[in-house]
């Protein structure tokens, strides 16, 4: 699962969920999470860190701080068991501000075979904590976890995503993320989505299955 935040109060840090993990889809009607694929194509081009902050790897002492950041966009109690088991070598990615020591912004690179991704690549749990908003951070992130993707040899890393998720969904798809139209609703979900981005929208740049 990966996501972004969507609302946020800087006063207390806490978003609006638009009542839950899960639930949005649902009420839409939408049984299925949105998928997206990526080939490697070489790697893309990662730049610095804002000034101010630390792009590092999880460390165990950053427990309560990564979960404050993770509950700022997903209902989940705690991922970490699973996200640690799964996560590829150098694949847990924190981005820290240095003043304060809070985490900004975090995404993770995990093994996790499905069916129709065997090899088990996965681009998970992208969150980014919006009173850090403006400055690149989820980009950031996302492009260093796609890069260690690529580097590990995945011929076809995925991503599971929602269709309100819009701030990551821009993001995915600068990142030359595509939709997989595995069944038939896709193609639909998939323009509304672009359209909401003012994006064009071509079958033909999205994976069938």
């Amino acid at each position: 699962m990966a996501c972004f935040p969507v609302m946020a109060s800087d006063s207390d840090r806490k978003p609006d969920l638009l009542g839950g993990r899960g639930y949005p889809r649902q009420s839409m009607g939408f049984p299925q999470q949105l998928e997206m694929a990526r080939e490697p194509t070489g790697a893309l081009a990662v730049g610095d860190a804002p000034e101010g902050y630390l792009v590092r790897q999880y460390e165990s002492r950053d427990r309560d701080a990564y979960l404050e950041l993770f509950h700022l966009a997903f209902e989940a109690s705690d991922p970490l068991p699973d996200v640690l088991a799964t996560r590829l070598d150098s694949g847990f990615f924190i981005i820290e501000h240095g003043d304060s020591g809070i985490l900004a912004a975090s995404c993770v690179a995990q093994v996790k075979p499905r069916a129709r991704y065997p090899e088990g690549g996965e681009l998970g749990w992208l969150v980014a904590d919006p009173a850090h908003s403006g400055r690149g951070l989820g980009t950031l992130v996302a492009a260093l976890v796609t890069n260690r993707l690529a580097d590990e040899g995945y011929e076809q890393a995925y991503l599971l995503t929602e269709d309100f998720r819009l701030p990551a969904l821009s993001i995915y798809l600068k990142l030359d993320w595509r939709p997989n139209l595995f069944q038939d609703d896709m193609e639909g979900r998939w323009r509304a989505i672009f359209a909401s981005l003012d994006r064009p929208f071509d079958v033909a740049d999205c994976y069938n299955g």
